[in-house]
This record gives structure tokens, C-alpha cells and sequence, in this order.
């Protein structure tokens, strides 16, 4: 706010300004003495307050003559600076993919969506890349410019599978596959789908990326994915499933003692009958009968019904089921944690691994002994000497990282080891045995909302409520 003092009531105008300075505002006060403003005093304050530019005459014409008082109006008014935006990107496929399957009223899962990505074709515009827009510096009544906010264009999108026009606006996908922005990533991963059946007739299957069989799979063939996962939208007799990552069966699968299931990831489906399954995730389903299952997380069977019977059932951290069992007494094995000593296998991974250690430091010391010489001769038999040692080097520096990586894996296991249980949500039979942590206990009687967990020598059983 500035005051002008150019005469007695003159001083009661007050002139304010925009924050950005490209608007100046008046406001009268009421003359005394029944003096009257006029214009061109007005048009003479503004200047004496700085404003050069703008001045809108009608404005202030139309105050003094309506004698509008101790209210502001906008005297002036120049070129207010038009602000840019950034560049963004338009994504022409669904980025928020839901992966959790659905849960039914009756607690059990609907695996018939679980698993669908958006796929693309080769060619197919993917994104439209919008560019920045600068903005335009704006003028205050002042003359002074104001600085726009300048836009700022977005570095390219990383990934792969995919190909830019000309301008580096368009986005095409290189070739046919399933696509995914995650993590701020572009990918395209080539995806073998089959729309049939795969049988004894089309012969076995192995693929490099995620294999996706519309149909079923039927007794006797071989289904590999030797990187990624494998999905199929029917259901699976006695064939054999391989995948690098996931198995996701939107049905389910009746192995006849012959069928069998391994993945690097997890296993999911609406039931399996007698199958083995080897997995180092999870292993999901809604019923689990006569099957031989090992996996490296948490066996879940869910739903009203969801049910084990039968077979062995082991799972590293938990096995959670609404019924264990049955009124036959049918012979269940379920087993959670691990069953070895880890701490002694991991005193013998330290131990291994140190002594690896050892001997690496004593190469790098030969290794710069030998290259101490080298420097003042051209010895033929310490080049060779070197690379002896560089070689020996290699082979004990890839043993330490090998023991690294196991022992990163026991204190894994550990962890889920400590947790290990196995919960009931509704019964549990006779004739099942449970196993944790290497102790075993014999249900004899019927038993309701239990859980089983191993506490010092034995194993504990307690009841977690309806």
C-alpha cells in the first residue's frame, strides 16, 4: 500500500498492487468538506505511485462519477504473464493392474480374473507424449517484467519392447506381448497365448516369456516357461506345469497321482487333486485333497469349505485352512518350518565362507607383490603367474558370493521358521499329524478354531475363537 499525499483529502486514497505487480487497485475515501475527486488527480496518483502502464480511465471515470467509496476498484491492469505447463505422458492402457484375486461371500476365491495384464499388438500406439509449454513473461503496470513459471519436458520413458516416431511423441509397441508401467518402467514382454487345448496331439510346450493357454491343459503333455510365468484359463489333468515365476490355474487341477506343479514364485488355483506341487512362494487354493505340496512361504486354503485332506502339505512359515481332515480319519501330514538345524548349517556357511575370505586376501597380496616387480621388469613367467592368481581369484570371490547368497537364504528361512504355525479356522480331524519346526503332534480328538505353534520342546495348541 503507498499513500500520496498530493493535498489534504487527496491523502485519503490508497493505492495497492497486485502481488505480481501486473495490477494496481484504488480505493477512496469519502472526501471531507464536500470536495470532490477528479480524474486526472487520480490518472497523477497512479503515475506518482509508479504505474506507467495500463491505466484504465473508464474504470476510474466510472467511480468518481458513481462516487464509490472505501471500496477497491482495479485502476490498472497490464500483461500478466501466462504460466507453462510440464510435459506429461498419456498412457493409452490400463497402468493400475489389479492382481489380488476376488473374494466370494462365502470366504473362498474367484481365480477366473486373477492374472490378466493388457496386452498389446505389434504396431499398436501405446503413449502419446504431450510436450512442455514455456509460458509467456507478462508486464506489471510498472514496467517491469514478470517471469512466466517455464514448463519442463519429461525425460523419455526407459524399458523395453517398444519403439518412438520421428518427433520422440509416439510410442509403438515393437511386437505382440503383455505391457506394464511399473516402477517407471515401460515393458512389453513377449507372451506365447494359445487359445486352445494343449494335449498329447499339439505336442508339449516350452517358451521363453509367460505362457497363457486359453483352453485346458490335458494328460500327458508339458507345459515351460523358462522365464516367466504360466497361466491357464481352464483346468489341467496329470500334465506337468514348469515356470521361472508364477503358475496361476483360473480353474483347478486333478493330477491322478501324476501330475505335478514348479514354480519359482507361486501357485495358485481353485483346487488341486492329487498333485505334487513345488513352489518357493505361496501356494493358494480353495480345496487341497491327496496332494504332495512343498513351498518355501505360506500354504492358504480359503472359503466356507476351503479343506486339506489327505497327502503332505509343508509350508516354511504358515498352512491356514477351514478344515484339516475328515470324518474318515483319512491320514493328513501337515508341516510347517524346517526340520534341520539351521544354525548349524549356517555356522558351516560362515565358516566356508571365511576361510574363502582368507585365502582371497592372500591372492591380493601376491597379486600386488607380483605387481610391484612388474613395474621394474618384463618377467614373462609373472604375467603368466598373474593371470594364475587373477583367474584363482575370480573362482573364490564367486564361492563368497555363493555362500553370501546362502546364508542371506537360511536367515530367511529362519525368520519364517520362528513363525511357524499352522492354523484352523474350523476343524481339525483325526488322523492328521502335525509337524513343526521337527516336533510332531498326533491329533486324537476332534478339535474346533485351533492353532498349532511350537513353543520350546513341543508344540502348543490353542483356541483363537470363532
Amino acid at each position: 500500500m503507498k499513500d500520496i499525499p498530493s493535498n489534504s483529502f487527496m491523502s485519503d486514497i490508497e493505492v495497492t498492487f497486485s502481488e505480481d505487480e501486473s495490477e494496481a487497485f484504488i480505493t477512496l475515501r469519502a472526501p471531507k468538506g464536500g470536495e470532490e475527486y477528479k480524474e486526472s488527480q487520480i490518472a497523477a496518483l497512479l503515475k506518482d505511485a509508479g504505474v506507467a502502464y495500463g491505466i484504465d480511465f473508464d474504470a476510474i471515470k466510472e467511480t468518481v462519477s458513481q462516487k464509490i467509496y472505501n471500496k477497491p476498484f482495479r485502476a490498472a491492469v497490464n500483461k500478466k504473464p501466462e504460466d507453462g505447463t510440464d510435459g506429461w505422458f498419456e498412457f493409452l492402457f490400463k497402468t493400475n493392474i489389479d492382481t489380488k484375486p476376488k473374494i466370494l461371500k462365502d470366504g473362498s476365491v474367484d481365480y477366473s480374473s486373477y492374472g490378466e495384464v493388457p496386452t498389446v499388438e505389434e504396431g499398436q500406439e501405446i503413449v502419446r507424449y504431450h510436450r512442455a509449454i514455456q509460458g509467456v513473461d507478462g508486464v506489471s503496470v510498472k514496467g517491469e517484467t514478470i517471469v512466466a513459471k517455464k514448463g519442463k519436458d519429461l525425460a523419455k520413458l526407459k524399458g523395453r519392447g517398444f519403439y518412438l516416431d520421428e518427433k520422440g511423441e509416439i510410442y509403438y509397441a515393437k511386437y505382440d506381448g503383455k505391457i506394464t508401467y511399473i516402477d517407471e518402467r515401460l515393458v512389453i514382454d513377449k507372451e506365447l497365448v494359445i487359445e486352445g487345448d494343449v494335449s498329447y496331439t499339439t505336442g508339449n510346450v516350452e517358451f521363453q516369456n509367460d505362457v497363457h493357454i486359453r483352453g485346458n491343459v490335458l494328460t500327458g503333455v508339458k507345459i515351460t516357461s523358462l522365464k516367466g510365468s504360466i497361466i491357464v484359463d481352464g483346468y489341467v489333468e496329470s500334465a506337468v506345469l514348469l515356470a521361472k515365476h508364477n503358475v496361476v490355474l483360473k480353474n483347478g487341477m486333478q493330477g491322478n497321482g501324476k501330475g505335478s506343479i514348479e514354480a519359482g514364485g507361486d501357485v495358485t488355483g481353485k483346487f488341486f487333486e492329487q498333485v505334487s506341487i513345488k513352489a518357493s512362494g505361496d501356494v493358494k487354493a480353495n480345496a487341497i485333497m491327496n496332494s504332495n505340496i512343498v513351498c518355501g512361504q505360506d500354504v492358504i486354503v480359503s472359503g466356507r469349505y476351503g479343506i486339506i485332506i489327505g497327502g503332505y502339505i509343508k509350508a516354511t512359515r504358515y498352512i491356514k485352512a477351514t478344515i484339516i481332515g475328515n470324518m474318515s480319519e483319512v491320514r493328513t501330514v501337515v508341516e510347517t518350518g524346517v526340520d534341520g538345524d539351521l544354525f548349524a548349517i549356517l555356522a558351516k556357511c560362515e565358516q566356508e565362507k571365511a576361510k574363502a575370505e582368507i585365502t582371497v586376501d592372500k591372492i591380493n597380496k601376491a597379486i600386488e607383490q607380483v605387481n610391484i616387480v612388474l613395474e621394474k621388469t618384463d618377467r614373462s613367467d609373472l604375467k603368466e603367474k598373474k593371470i594364475i592368481l587373477m583367474r584363482n581369484k575370480i573362482e573364490k570371490d564367486t564361492l563368497i558370493n555363493k555362500y553370501t547368497k546362502e546364508k542371506q537364504d537360511i536367515v530367511e528361512k529362519m525368520g519364517k521358521a520362528n513363525l511357524a504355525r499352522v492354523t484352523i479356522d474350523k476343524v481339525i480331524y483325526p488322523g492328521t499329524m502335525v509337524i513343526i519346526n521337527g516336533m510332531k503332534a498326533s491329533v486324537d480328538d476332534m478339535c474346533s478354531h485351533v492353532e498349532y505353534a511350537r513353543r520350546g520342546p513341543g508344540i502348543i495348541v490353542y483356541n483363537i475363537g470363532e
